[in-house]
Parts: C-alpha cells; structure tokens; sequence
C-alpha cells in the first residue's frame, strides 16, 4: 500500500537522493520530460492535451535529425535521465531511432506508452533498451469503465496484454491511475491488478484543466467525500504533523533539476508550466538553461511569494503545484484550488484520526467553498465557486507582503 506522505528524514535519503539533492544546491540538470509527440491512439476523457490522430501530418514536430541533435545536447549536459512521453510515443514511426540512440548515450530511461501498440516484437525492441521503467495508465480494473475513458474498444485488454508481455520481458513496469468519480472506489482492486501483474502501482489524486484552459476534464474530479476516503485509508498523520513549512521553503523543484520538451521543441520548467524558456531550434539547450531569464523568476518561488498560501492555515497539509495555480487562475502564485482541496480532505481525515483538534481552522479562502460542501454534501459534484480566492480577501494578504 503506498502511504499518504510518507515520513522520510534527510539523514535517512539514499546515495541517489543525496546525488539530487546536490545537484538541486548546484543547479545542474538531472531529468528531461519530453513529449515526444501530440499524437495519439486514444481519446481520454480527461486528457489535460488536445491530441491528433495517430496518423496526423504534423509538420512542426521536431523530425528525426532535430531529435537525434536535442539527445546529444542533452548529453552534453550530463543529464541522468530522460522520461519519454506523448501523446503516445509509440505514435512516431521513429520512436525506436530516438529511443536507442538515447540508450547508446546511456541515459536512464522511462516510457510513458498506454500499450495498445506493444505486440511482442514491440516488446522485444522496448526490452532491448533496458528501460528503467514503463509506464502504463489503467483507469479501472472494469474493461467497460476503461474504455469509456479512453473512447477506444478494447483498450484495456490490450493495455493489459502489454504489461504481460513486457513484465514476461523482465521489464520494471508501473500501474498508475488518475483517481477520478469513475473509479475512486476501485483503489483496493486496482492495487491488486497491478500485484497480479507485478507492477508497482501509483495513483494521482490530480485532475487538471486542460493546457488550452478548457474545463472539460474537471467533470472528472472526485468529491470531497470521495477524496477523504482515498485519504483515509492511505494517510501518514505523522509526516503532515512534523512537516515544516517557511517562507524559504520551496514547494515543488520548479526551475532547478528539471526541463520538459514539447513535440515541436520548446523548452519549458516542467509540464504544467508551459511558459517557454527558449527553443532548441534557435538556441542550443545549454544556451537555454545558462541564459534564459525565466529561470531566475522561477528561483524565487518560495512560500514567502506566494500572497495567501504563506499565511495558510493548511500550508503544512498541502502539495502546491505552480503550474496547476496558473492554469486555473492564470497566476503562478495563487493558491489552486485542486491542491486546496487535497489539503482540506486530509484536514479531515487528520481530525477523525484524532491527529488534529476538530476546530482547527479552515483558511478565510476556503471558507465560501466550505461552506458550499456543507450545504450540499450529498451532491454528485461540486461545481467550481466562481469567487474561489475573493479580492476582500487576496488583496490584504498582498499587502502584508514586504516589498
């Protein structure tokens, strides 16, 4: 069972974690993400990408020599690893061109593929890269369920039949699921599939807008109800206890170990901040990292930054993603509300454990959406409060904020 926060002190970090952590203090690059290709085989319902067809013509996606250059660049950066991703990677006709030369380079490797395409030749070429990890995304262990969210028949059949072929290839693959109101109550038994399969198994709490700004895929996001209970089962009282929050604490890595890459090259902090630093077909990637200013404003994120999150009552129980915060608001230092209400379920579920008093305080830019869940707590799903962070409220916290 994975635990909700789990309780891991420095002294206790791995060799590898202290690599990152040094490289983090040092601000070399470690990791790429890079989406490969927009394209895809299947139609989720809840895709934060509007994606193509498997068989678009996409004239701008960097072509084949272009990819081969950004491998070596990153090489020249020492990067560790690289997490290829799409649309659906196996969508590139030459994805095994980039992929193995990636592997000749000798980069750590992680796929992101939804397998419909891995056949066992398939299987034999991903095992010859000698991956780290696959990633395969099953939303429910009911094959109707599944492939109602990917549009696609027969999907999770062939999602599953890939993780056989690749697990009968001794290949590390992982499970995950985005939790959602189609399959919130399926986490035991999706927990199980992935044991049958000898997988490891991760679940994500997180629906986003989609990166146009649509808000199609929030229709998929659970209930408070539902999320105390995903909570209730998982949580660790004594992490979000003994979590210390300060004005200098910086709440995600943004902009110090991390780059992603889209299909047609830009490069931006990470996938959920789509502002782009540069692009590898105007600069090299080392110009990019050396002397793009957007790193710099980045690097000042901390908690002291953000106007209503640093006086929170709630900061301690939260994971804040700046990226969610501005495709919500449009602001990367607005609280969003996605991580709100993670915070505010493990309130909850931290108050019937006994770990937190019962009126701890609920954050003044919370109350109204509170309030909203007491007065309908049986409803289906709770629409977005249209005043979530009121100005009578943003604007003095702004105002308490040094210059």
């Amino acid at each position: 069972m994975s635990i909700e926060g789990p309780s891991i002190q420095p002294e206790e970090l791995n060799p590898y974690e202290r690599v990152i952590g040094g490289a983090v203090k040092a601000r070399r690059l470690i990791s790429a993400h890079w989406e490969l290709t927009y394209r895809c085989n299947e139609r989720c319902t809840h895709c934060y990408l509007d994606v193509f067809s498997p068989s678009a013509d996409i004239p701008d996606e960097l072509t084949t020599e272009e990819c081969l250059r950004v491998v070596d660049q990153l090489a020249e950066l020492n990067i560790l690893n690289i997490t290829f991703s799409g649309g659906e990677i196996l969508a590139r006709r030459d994805f095994f061109t980039i992929a193995e030369y990636a592997h000749s380079k000798r980069f750590l490797l992680r796929l992101f593929t939804n397998g419909i395409l891995i056949k066992p030749a398939v299987a034999d070429r991903i095992a010859a890269l000698h991956p780290y990890e696959v990633e395969l995304s099953v939303y429910s262990t009911r094959p109707q369920v599944h492939d109602a969210i990917t549009r696609i028949p027969r999907s999770h059949e062939l999602t599953l039949r890939a993780a056989r072929l690749l697990k009968e290839r001794d290949i590390r693959i992982q499970i995950k699921t985005p939790l959602m109101r189609e399959n919130a109550t399926e986490l035991p038994a999706l927990r199980a599939l992935a044991q049958e399969l000898g997988a490891r198994f991760r679940r994500d709490v997180t629906i986003t807008p989609k990166d146009t700004g649509a808000l199609d895929p929030l229709k998929h996001r659970m209930s408070h109800a539902e999320m105390v209970a995903v909570l209730r089962d998982e949580i660790d009282p004594a992490f979000w206890l003994n979590r210390q929050m300060t004005d200098a604490t910086r709440t995600c890595g943004i902009a110090t170990k991390g780059i992603a890459i889209d299909p047609y090259g830009n490069i931006y902090p990470c996938i959920q901040v789509r502002t782009a630093a540069g692009n590898v077909r105007q600069q090299t990637l080392r110009e990019i990292w050396d002397a793009s200013p957007l790193w710099e404003e980045l690097s000042h994120l901390t908690l002291g930054e953000l106007p209503v999150c640093r006086t929170c009552e709630l900061r301690t129980l939260c994971l804040r993603c700046h990226g969610l915060a501005r495709l919500e608001s449009g602001d990367l230092r607005a609280p969003a509300l996605v991580n709100c209400q993670a915070a505010l379920a493990r309130r909850e579920v931290l108050i019937e454990k006994g770990a937190l008093p019962p009126d701890y305080p609920i954050p003044a830019h919370l109350r109204e959406y509170v309030q909203h869940l007491c007065a309908e707590p049986n409803q289906g799903g709770e629409p977005l409060p249209t005043n979530f962070i009121p100005l009578s409220e943003l604007l003095p916290m702004r105002a308490q904020i040094p210059v």
